[in-house]
């Protein structure tokens, strides 16, 4: 190369090296998009098939009442409802706009028959769709349910063993899951119910008004071989609750007052408060208005953080077999409830 001609070649190779970096820096931001999550998970229930490969079989059923239908209910439906594989409202009348159907009489429908609406709710679930589903999530109208993340929790039991999860409480001596906070049960768990439990007046509470709904259950679950498996104790390496009885906003407060004496009596771990009160990972919460339902859905399927990305951080979930379940989460043989007829420390209206 002479003198004259060394200048512009040192001119074209820094400019061919600028133009290679610009070019490299440009596929890398190209390929950093598309992996960060600028787009937002779809609220379709095929979209939680990228979580959970193939997704479990999921029916909701949601205990509501007429008055609620235009509310609660039917913000219900247009919001976690619709990640559901099957949602069915049970109430005391059949309003087929929304799905709902008929369990109890008419005049039957208040809270002082939740245990009855509770049974009856299940057995019209377990005659129409006992084998289509996998997993049967019973909930009020006034709970909002995270369902990708409740998709997860599952995957790694079978529908097909004895399954019953949720926020575990306990009172006369008798462990079960908090109805507010929702709870679901398998396949056979559900099967169990309704083949052994239901019938029988010796395992399981008779239909009665102001029935106590979700300690009714607990009994009626244990008594045939069922297991509880405390949503606490559901993912490996997270121990918070991911079932929640109350409002989100009443775990977060620091007050303690925010919390109710009976919830600290009833619970089975300590409630923590603030920040560290729930799971990153939580399913479900308790005591939800309609705004604040509406709140949720944005916050988690309409509001965008760029950059953010999360599917890395997903917990591991356990794949247990039976023999693994009966180690982790042994039944309870609990004498007490074994004939209910001998019960001796029980509810007044038992």
């Amino acid at each position: 190369i002479t003198p004259k001609m060394k200048p512009r070649s040192q001119f074209h190779l820094l400019t061919g090296f600028i133009a290679g970096f610009v070019c490299a820096f440009a596929l890398l931001l190209y390929v950093y998009d598309v992996k960060s999550g600028i787009t937002t998970v779809s609220t379709s229930t095929t979209s939680l098939a990228r979580f959970v490969d193939p997704p479990a079989r999921i029916l909701c059923m949601v205990l509501t009442c007429p008055e609620n239908l235009e509310g609660l209910a039917k913000t219900v439906h247009d919001t976690w409802g619709q990640r559901c594989s099957h949602l069915i409202f049970a109430s005391s009348e059949n309003y087929e706009r929304l799905g709902v159907v008929q369990v109890v009489e008419a005049s039957n429908g208040g809270y002082e028959d939740l245990w009855n609406k509770t049974r009856e709710g299940f057995r019209h679930v377990w005659e129409r769709f006992g084998q289509s589903y996998d997993w049967f999530l019973k909930a009020d109208d006034d709970t909002y349910v995270i369902m990708e993340n409740l998709q997860h929790l599952l995957g790694g039991y079978d529908p097909d063993t004895p399954v019953y999860v949720g926020y575990k409480m306990s009172r006369y001596n008798v462990s079960y899951m908090s109805g507010g906070a929702s709870y679901v049960l398998s396949r056979e768990a559900l099967n169990r119910f309704m083949t052994q439990s239901y019938g029988s007046e010796v395992a399981c509470p008779p239909p009665k008004r102001m029935g106590v709904e979700d300690f009714y259950m607990g009994i009626c679950l244990q008594n045939v071989g069922v297991h509880l498996v405390d949503s606490i104790q559901a993912l490996d390496g997270d121990i918070k609750p991911k079932f929640m009885p109350l409002d989100l906003e009443a775990h977060l407060s620091d007050s303690n007052s925010s919390i109710p004496e009976w919830l600290r009596l009833m619970s089975v771990a300590g409630v923590e408060t603030g920040l560290r009160c729930c799971s990153n990972y939580s399913v479900a919460f308790h005591y939800a208005s309609r705004n604040r339902m509406l709140l949720y859905e944005f916050l988690l399927y309409h509001l965008k953080v760029i950059g953010r990305f999360q599917m890395s951080e997903m917990p591991k979930r356990y794949q247990l077999s039976l023999s693994d379940l009966l180690i982790r989460f042994p039944l309870e043989d609990n004498s007490l409830i074994k004939d209910l007829q001998q019960m001796s420390e029980k509810p007044n209206n038992f």
